[in-house]
Parts: structure tokens; C-alpha cells; sequence
């Protein structure tokens, strides 16, 4: 092969090149035209939230746990971590859609919550060991140890797990859900709406940063310590739980979902962007409408106006309305981060004081 082949061959392969290159820049910029991502152009440093993430809500409702039988239950090892192992003495607190949770304390006054797929309430109540695979046991394990290592004060503490078991054990939130104060006559003053909000969201921020997305904010999955609202029941524990026994269920529960977790479209454009955190930005801010209404928004019924304006309507404070509003965009690459909504919320928080 000659010089003058050899150059003609060159200069294929750079035509060729700038075509596919120029291709791609196009079609970048198609794709950015077509999907823009939300940018939030009111800044309030986020350093200031730090002094509200440990104020308490106002009024609540007392003595979460204080009723119902006690269960003596002797828990040791392999059942549980070695530094768990001790006569518990636990008393049901009810069961959710997937498992039971327990109270349980020793003698030294210490308090712990297990948390047991339904249909083994046998190893608490009964001292019963079920027979789970360890595939299963393994895959718990490997998702227990990210949240076990999980440190901010707005997330319920994960202090172990099971270790040839699918026993959870959390700390005690000892004002109990957000859905049990409701249901016992809380109401939340705007104050407090905001200030969940402000707490879930950095919590849920802090989450998103390490590559985490919860995937099931709603009432009964926000716990009160002390006056402090924690996120707990992360959705990929639940989920793996769930698979150890055939009574367990598992699923996006139904009126706070995001349409991402509806449509396959959307929940597909969101994998390829890595925007899969903005499904929890949906779920706060229906958090934040059902806490101000009583009602949330299904990502199903996002699109019919009709639905939307009508709950919408209620919420009387209008600045709030529009984070609502943005949080409640059905386009998950135009609505906002959690970051964005809990600078918007400490913006409004501020004016109310």
C-alpha cells in the first residue's frame, strides 16, 4: 500500500469521525432541548437548615407503645448480634403491609424495635425459628449494611439485623408515625408541615448523595423520636423482607406513588438521566398535600387536571401551594431535587417566624 492509499485511508477515518462526533453533539443537544432538568434559582445556603433538624413538632400525642401483653422473648445468637442477645420483654405494636413490629426491652430499661416479616410473628411470639434460604438471608445482609451505616438525624437508626433471620431492629421512635398521630387526632400546624418537610427532605438529600433512593414516603414510614420526624422502612429492605415469606406483601403503595413507579416510559427515561432520587421529591411533596388535606395524588392521576386542581385547591397557604405544585410535577427531569424543595421550604419557614 502506497503513501497516497494510506492518506486517503486517513482521511476516511477522520470524515468519519467528525460525522459520528457531530452526531452525537446533536443529539446531546436534542436530548438536553427535550428533557430539561429543573434549576432552582432562589438560593438559601443549605448549612442553615442544620439548627432546624432537631426541632421538635408541637403537640403531639403521648404514650405511642404503652398498651397491649407482654411477651417475654429470649433472643440469642445466631438469631441476633451478639450484642443484642438478651431476655426481651416485647409487646406488639401492630403490623403494616409487609411485617409486625414489636417493642421490646431488657431489663437494664433498654428499647429496641424488631421488625418481622408477617407470617413469622412466631419468632417473637412463639419463639418459633423459621426456615428461611440463605440466599435470601444474604441479600438482606448486603442491604441492611448500607443503611446500618447511614448517620443523619432525621433517618430512624437500622442498629442490626437478624444474622440467619429476617429480623430487623430499629431503634424506638416513641411517638410513633406520622400516620399514628394523625389517626389519633394530631393536626399539624403549617409550622409543623413545614418543618417535616424540611426534615424529610434533608434527610432524603443526604440519602440521594450516597446513591440511595427510599422509594416509599408516606405517613406510616415517617417515625417520631422525641419530637424529631426519621424516615425509616427504606422500600429495598422492605421489598427483600418481604420475599421470605409468602404472607408478606410487597408493593408502592397506592396514592403516593410517582409516576415513575406507574409508567414504564418515565420510569425508563429516569434510569438512563439518573434522575431514579426524583421519585422520592414526588412522594415528599404528597406527603406535604396529604399532611395540609388528608389526600394525596396517585402518579396515576397526575395528568387529570380535573383531580389535581380540586386537591390542589385546599391547600390555603399559597407559597407552599407552588413547592407542592413543583414537587407534584408529573415530568420527573422538570421537577425539582429534594435539595431544591427544602431550600424553597426554609425560604417559607423564615417568613413564618
Amino acid at each position: 500500500m502506497n503513501s497516497s492509499d494510506m492518506l486517503l485511508i486517513y482521511a476516511s477515518i477522520a470524515s468519519s469521525l467528525m460525522i459520528i462526533t457531530s452526531s452525537l453533539i446533536r443529539s446531546h443537544k436534542r436530548r438536553e432541548i427535550k428533557y430539561p432538568l429543573s434549576v432552582d434559582t432562589e438560593y438559601v445556603e443549605l448549612d442553615e437548615i442544620r439548627k432546624y433538624l432537631n426541632t421538635p413538632l408541637k403537640g403531639l400525642v403521648p404514650d405511642y407503645g404503652k398498651s397491649g401483653k407482654l411477651i417475654p422473648v429470649k433472643l440469642t445468637v445466631p438469631l441476633i448480634p451478639k450484642e443484642l442477645s438478651n431476655v426481651w420483654y416485647c409487646r406488639k405494636l401492630g403490623c403494616g403491609g409487609w411485617g409486625c413490629a414489636y417493642l421490646c426491652k431488657d431489663e437494664k430499661g433498654n428499647e429496641v424495635v424488631f421488625k418481622v416479616p408477617k407470617g413469622l410473628e412466631g419468632l417473637i411470639e412463639g419463639g418459633e425459628v423459621p426456615t428461611v434460604s440463605i440466599k435470601a438471608i444474604k441479600r438482606i445482609h448486603k442491604e441492611v449494611k448500607i443503611i446500618t451505616k447511614l448517620r443523619h438525624p432525621n433517618i430512624l437508626r437500622l442498629l442490626g439485623y437478624g444474622l440467619n433471620t429476617p429480623i430487623l431492629i430499629y431503634e424506638f421512635a416513641n411517638f410513633g408515625s406520622l400516620y399514628w398521630q394523625l389517626s389519633k387526632g394530631w393536626k399539624p400546624s403549617l409550622r409543623d408541615v413545614i418543618l417535616i418537610g424540611m426534615q424529610v427532605g434533608d434527610a432524603l438529600r443526604y440519602i440521594h448523595g450516597r446513591g440511595l433512593v427510599h422509594g416509599d414516603i408516606k405517613p406510616s414510614n415517617i417515625f417520631i423520636k422525641d419530637g424529631v420526624v426519621k424516615v425509616g422502612d427504606f422500600s429495598s429492605i422492605v421489598k427483600l423482607a418481604s420475599q421470605t415469606t409468602p404472607q408478606s406483601s410487597y408493593g408502592f403503595t397506592l396514592g403516593f406513588r410517582a409516576p415513575e413507579q406507574v409508567f414504564y416510559d418515565l420510569r425508563k427515561l429516569s434510569s438512563e438521566l439518573g434522575i431514579e432520587s426524583r421519585i422520592d421529591t414526588y412522594q415528599l411533596g404528597n406527603l406535604l398535600l396529604y399532611l395540609l388535606t388528608g389526600r394525596s395524588i396517585d402518579g396515576e392521576d397526575i395528568t387529570k387536571s380535573q383531580i389535581v386542581n380540586e386537591v390542589i385547591k385546599d391547600v390555603d397557604y399559597p407559597p407552599l401551594r407552588k413547592v407542592i405544585i413543583k414537587a407534584l410535577e408529573p415530568m420527573p427531569t422538570k421537577r425539582p431535587s429534594c435539595e431544591e424543595v427544602v431550600r424553597r421550604l426554609l425560604k417559607i419557614y423564615y417568613r413564618l417566624k
